[in-house]
């Protein structure tokens, strides 16, 4: 990526004893380890850029995007639901509370 990088979250696989992450930022996501080697030749893609990004108890990572919020399988990066919405707004923290 050439110029500025804009993260959103450092996750911690499960089941990984802490090995492996998912690093997210602009519209994507990749798999490493704590070396920084590739784990997963996957790319976790966004459908559109997310101003917030949050992993889920349910190992799910949601993206808040201008128009909808994304839920992906923290696993496989699959698309696992859409929830689409009007009000465009960057949040500052984007989290789960009581398995909402």
């Amino acid at each position: 990526i050439q110029g500025t990088i804009h993260p959103h979250a450092i996750i911690i696989l499960p089941n990984t004893s802490g090995m492996e992450l998912l690093l997210t930022y602009e519209d994507e996501g990749i798999y490493i380890d704590i070396y920084g080697h590739f784990t997963k030749e996957t790319v976790l893609q966004w459908g559109e850029m997310p101003a917030s990004v949050a992993y889920l108890q349910s190992n799910q990572v949601m993206g808040w995007g201008e128009k909808a919020i994304e839920l992906r399988s923290v696993e496989t990066g699959n698309l696992e639901g859409v929830f689409m919405h009007k009000k465009a707004q960057k949040l500052k923290f984007l989290c789960e509370r009581n398995d909402k």
